[in-house]
């Protein structure tokens, strides 16, 4: 920021008001002034509601959320419903760890060469990572806190976090061999620094449906004050987040919404919906158009306080890595810039080198609302690991989308929907040339129309 900043501690003039601030007595005032505030309740709070309602879905399927992996034993197939735009190449597994009573130790398995990450997410999607990349092949014990004023052990390696509950989103490579990747998902031990019990199997609070805080206001705003009443604020949000006490939110209580004001109310709503609709306007900006027509993903899990762009993220591909975890590209359009749409006919893509990988690489198809579409073939995604990749004599690859593969033997297939589409390539450990921009995909050319 080019303004000149200043420390207001000890300042005379500054003296805090005993009154709460003004509410427009004048109905059409106080609904525009809550749809405002609304509208920047949903972009600062976003994260924090997706992913506690995320949470919430834990504790409903297992009854219990806190301090204990939920395991996904099949790789996401069409229904995924843990959150937008998966991978297909990774088993998942979720363990949201409560900080508030001590750090959490993390002792992983030995997993050889195979690519793992322990994606650590604070309460606001913001990421670091325990992975082959950030540790190499060693098998290491880590001690994750908010805080530096507990002792780690000579063994223990020390995981400073930013807020006291943390999602712990794991991946683990799937090679045809799921059932090894089980014994490792089963491997990673979570126990409390001081021997006492990480799982908790209370209530965490107001339960929300994952689903309904995307569309229902009332979901949303219930979710965000019981996130909020969990993971606490920081410091330089204060400002933002007590505004939202017009709406009901930050009082000792926790939000009743049937007991706002009539006027309130419709500028909550009004609020929530168009600030979904920004959101989701805003979903191709994503990152740094590249000259090919893709868009080259910036900044995942790494926001500040870029608060549209954070929620925008998390919208699209919630507990996403960080780029230098997983460089991703995604398109919506062919390189003539009209939407990607199976009905309009076939395209293709070549990459001229394979994706510069020190793990593996893959294109995945996504319907417009970034779900997974069935296809014939049960294939979801093209890449290093696919079973018969085809790779030219010069090196390059080509992959087809088109919907069916009418003449049969269609060379690295990736089935597409009837309907609009987009593409997300993801480099997993990425290269120097896919962090710097020097390698880039071929455009998506259409090859039929």
């Amino acid at each position: 920021m080019s303004y000149p900043s200043f420390d207001l501690a000890g300042v005379d003039q500054l003296q805090i008001s005993t009154q709460p601030d003004l509410v427009p007595t004048v109905a059409s005032a106080r609904r525009e002034l809550a749809r405002m505030v609304a509208f920047d309740g949903v972009v600062y709070g976003l994260p924090a509601v997706y992913q506690y309602a995320q949470m919430c879905r834990q504790y409903a399927v297992e009854g219990w959320a806190l301090g204990a992996f939920l395991h996904e034993r099949e790789l996401a197939r069409p229904g995924f419903a843990a959150f937008r735009v998966p991978n297909v190449d990774t088993l998942y597994s979720n363990a949201w760890l409560d900080l508030r009573d001590g750090p959490v130790i993390v002792d992983l398995p030995d997993f050889g060469d195979r690519y793992y990450t322990l994606n650590l997410l604070d309460g606001f999607g913001n990421a670091s990572n325990i992975s082959r990349r950030t540790i190499g092949d060693a098998r290491q014990i880590w001690l994750v806190s908010p805080t530096d004023d507990t002792e780690v052990p000579s063994d223990v390696v020390r995981l400073r976090v930013g807020s006291e509950l943390i999602w712990v989103l794991m991946r683990i490579q799937v090679v045809g061999d799921e059932a090894e990747v089980h014994r490792l998902q089963d491997a990673v031990v979570l126990r409390r620094a001081d021997g006492g019990s990480v799982a908790d199997a209370g209530p965490i609070g107001v339960l929300v449906d994952p689903d309904e805080v995307m569309t229902d206001w009332r979901a949303f705003f219930r979710g965000l004050d019981a996130a909020l009443r969990l993971i606490g604020v920081p410091a330089h949000d204060l400002v933002i987040v007590r505004r939202l006490s017009l709406l009901g939110l930050t009082g000792e209580a926790r939000l009743e919404l049937e007991q706002l004001d009539p006027e309130i109310r419709a500028g909550t709503e009004a609020g929530f919906a168009e600030a979904m609709k920004v959101i989701d306007a805003c979903r191709p900006q994503l990152g740094e158009p590249v000259p090919t027509g893709w868009t080259k993903v910036c900044d995942k899990g790494a926001h500040g306080v870029n608060y549209l762009s954070r929620a925008v993220m998390s919208h699209v591909g919630l507990g996403a890595n960080v780029v230098e975890e997983n460089t991703s590209f995604n398109t919506y359009a062919d390189v003539e810039g009209r939407p990607l749409d199976g009905s309009s006919g076939g395209y293709e893509v070549r990459l001229d080198t394979p994706p510069p990988a020190g793990a593996f690489w893959s294109v995945t198809m996504y319907d417009g609302d970034g779900f997974l579409v069935p296809n014939p073939i049960d294939r979801y995604a093209v890449g290093s690991a696919t079973s018969q990749l085809v790779v030219d004599d010069d090196g390059s690859v080509t992959i087809a989308i088109q919907p069916e593969d009418e003449a049969g033997g269609v060379r690295n297939w990736l089935p597409s929907p009837q309907g609009r589409f987009f593409l997300v390539l993801r480099i997993y450990q990425p290269g120097p040339d896919a962090l710097s921009g020097a390698w880039l995909p071929g455009g998506v050319r259409p090859v039929s129309r």
